[in-house]
């Protein structure tokens, strides 16, 4: 038994430094793009990116949020679990998308001009002087990819965003995953429902939040004042960007934490996930 936890800690431990060198090349990566010339596209900078955000998400997903992973892949296995998270992440993409761009082009005026038919662009920028926040800016906005759907659609992505879109719609799934057992749970026990309303509540919470914003513009809510105030005030463009996807991150763990002790008590069992 004990040699058996050693062996498992032995991976662990690999499996950490090996992902923490991942990072590293990322941004090693991301520093060498200063020296490559490229005119639209840096193989360097497109390449730290990709490696840098690929890295990050299996470095979470094996460790802070090992037990929401595992019970993201039996989701999975069930009908609806594959259709929330595809759905989810379609959404995600395509609102987040649309309110980056439309941030962009109150602060800087239209990226893209001319464009008359539907198309997809990719470009990085390499921010100067050459320095560790330069780097984190390289890795955190390229590649930038970019959606247009003449007239008015165009939606703005990076690997950044799209890796926490991933890790969001899997949290959100587990959550669904571990609610839905709660409320067997309750049924079978025949406790209250109402157990599994703040659950859900959380589920919602959490996955709406960086969509809030998002559903305002898309749906020109107050155009005219919410275009005016981003122009006038970056922060909010760094707020929607930065904060609001982490935010939603931690609430929809602490949500899975919550329901996992929950479902624990409830069943009679002590063991659950924990916060590390």
């Amino acid at each position: 038994m004990i040699e058996e936890r050693n062996k498992s800690s032995v991976h662990r431990l690999a499996a950490l430094v090996s992902l923490s060198a991942t990072l590293i090349l990322g941004l090693v990566l991301s520093y060498y793009g200063y020296i490559w010339a490229a005119p639209s596209v840096n193989p360097a900078e497109f390449a730290g990116a990709l490696v840098f955000w690929a890295g990050f998400v299996c470095l979470l997903l094996a460790f802070p949020l090992r037990a929401v992973f595992l019970d993201f892949t039996r989701s999975l296995k069930t009908v609806l679990g594959p259709v929330i998270f595809a759905g989810y992440l379609a959404t995600h993409l395509i609102l987040y998308g649309f309110v980056l761009e439309g941030i962009v082009t109150a602060i800087q005026g239209p990226q893209l001009l001319g464009v008359s038919t539907s198309s997809l662009y990719v470009y990085t920028d390499t921010f100067v002087p050459p320095s560790l926040f330069s780097a984190l800016s390289d890795l955190s906005y390229n590649p930038a990819i970019i959606f247009t759907y003449p007239p008015e659609f165009s939606a703005a992505l990076s690997f950044y965003s799209i890796s926490m879109a991933v890790v969001i719609a899997i949290l959100v799934v587990a959550n669904v995953g571990k609610t839905r057992e709660l409320g067997k749970i309750c049924s079978a026990s025949k406790r209250a429902k109402s157990f599994v309303l703040v659950p859900m509540m959380g589920i919602i919470l959490g996955s709406s939040c960086c969509l809030s914003v998002a559903g305002l513009v898309s749906f020109y809510l107050l155009p005219v004042a919410l275009a005016d105030a981003l122009a006038s005030n970056l922060l909010l463009y760094y707020f929607t960007y930065f904060v609001l996807p982490a935010f939603a991150v931690a609430i929809l763990y602490l949500n899975y934490v919550s329901v996992a002790k929950l479902s624990s008590t409830l069943s009679g069992h002590t063991s659950g996930p924990s916060l590390p």
